[in-house]
């Protein structure tokens, strides 16, 4: 009895999951035939650039800023260094000697910033410093495009139109947890990019490199401190006051993703906290009237973070469940569980139709396996990715990666429950 109850259970759940699947591949399908023409624009742009101990990564931040094929007369370059102890400080003051036109601002922290997510601060203190309409945000650990900022200011010539924000591409894609970040951060871009143009709004929004119209900011009371990410709250504060915002997905930048588990349980567990917390914080935003990206970011991390809870002791029931007893030599299980956690297993099901027959189960783990690399050749497509042997592992063993991802929202959950935020 109870067994048939968890297998219910399961049922509904990958159900869920397999509709949520087919909405996502079904809005990037139709989004292809979505498309809006603008004209040249090439407005003035105040480039803020925030930095605390990047002495590893500034110089190419701003190399590839005085690298952009925009007009140099137009862009003004803000540097805010906030307190940095390294040597950050030092080679800002080199830059300025190669770099005459950037403006350098020192902050000092206090005690009681140490520690603090101090970024919207910084941020503010950049918008009013600076002299355009026109603001770019970009992290000092971020390196852009030469052809990105013309792009990513286009849509912006449309007064409804609040911030753009273009896509991320993975600077340090080569590292081993680096090559699984980048397929992920492909399949990210592709959903922004398909949400915006078939809704008209951007799903997700990343200020590591984010473009804003500053009276939207000012009308909004600035970024908002007391948050560990200034991005979901931001993006949802601009709809809130009436403006759309818009993926530019051809305007890229490359940044430095976490090497480490522990470097990317720390990042993903503050991104989803505060995600959590800006949601929360707006709730009133969401109803049936609400813009379809602004409803598919509410469903997506409240279902994401039930999901994560439920799927481990679901997940381990059901390769207990399906496990061979009556062949247990190392050889077989050990094919048994790498056909659970790779790509093999779709394929695997599909040879062994004839003798299991079709059941729920077999079609949603062929058709999401198929669909789910499908989205992934997709997107590495769209975005000029390659197919090297080690993107290649990475696809056929992306499901544990995943696993890690659904963990760190299990970890950032506990935390806001038992711990104090930081």
């Amino acid at each position: 009895m109870a067994a048939d109850i968890i297998m219910q259970i399961g049922i509904f759940v990958f159900l869920i999951l397999f509709l949520f699947l087919m909405f996502i591949f079904f809005t990037t399908f139709l989004s292809l035939f979505v498309k809006k023409e603008y004209k040249k624009y090439e407005p003035c742009v105040s480039i803020i650039v925030p930095c605390y101990n990047e002495e590893k990564n500034i110089t190419n931040c701003l190399n590839s800023i005085f690298s952009l094929d925009y007009p140099k007369r137009k862009i003004e370059i803000i540097i805010i260094n906030d307190g940095s102890t390294d040597n950050t400080s030092n080679i800002l003051r080199n830059l300025k000697k190669k770099y005459r036109k950037i403006r350098i601002f020192n902050l000092k922290r206090k005690k009681s910033d140490i520690g603090k997510w101090h970024k919207p601060f910084v941020l503010n203190f950049g918008v009013k410093k600076s002299s355009h309409e026109i603001i770019l945000t970009i992290d000092a650990d971020t390196f852009i495009d030469k052809n990105s900022l013309k792009r990513i200011v286009v849509p912006l010539q449309d007064k409804k139109v609040g911030a753009t924000n273009g896509s991320l591409l993975v600077e340090n894609k080569h590292c081993f947890l680096g090559v699984f970040q980048n397929i992920e951060y492909y399949l990210l871009n592709l959903s922004r990019r398909s949400f915006s143009n078939l809704f008209g709004n951007v799903v997700w929004f990343f200020g590591a490199f984010a473009c804003y119209r500053k009276s939207a900011i000012e009308k909004i009371g600035y970024f908002k401190g007391g948050l560990m990410g200034e991005d979901v709250n931001t993006n949802l504060s601009i709809y809130r006051v009436g403006y759309t915002m818009k993926n530019v997905h051809n305007a890229f930048v490359y940044t430095l993703v976490p090497d480490t588990i522990k470097g990317l349980f720390k990042q993903r567990t503050r991104w989803w906290l505060a995600t959590l917390d800006s949601l929360k914080r707006n709730k009133s935003l969401f109803s049936i009237k609400s813009n379809a990206s602004m409803l598919f970011l509410f469903f997506n991390h409240y279902w994401w973070t039930f999901y994560s809870f439920i799927l481990f002791p679901l997940l381990a029931y059901q390769v207990a469940y399906w496990m061979p007893y009556n062949n247990q030599n190392f050889a077989s299980m050990f094919m048994y569980l790498f056909r659970w956690f790779s790509l093999l297993g779709p394929v695997y099901v599909i040879y062994k139709i004839p003798v299991w027959g079709v059941s729920f189960y077999s079609i949603f783990g062929v058709v999401s396996g198929i669909i789910s690399l499908f989205l992934i050749i997709w997107a590495m497509y769209m975005f000029k990715g390659k197919l090297t042997l080690k993107s290649m592992i990475a696809i056929f063993f992306y499901f544990p990666y995943t696993l890690l991802l659904n963990a760190a929202i299990i970890v950032s959950v506990i935390k806001k429950m038992f711990l104090k935020s930081e």
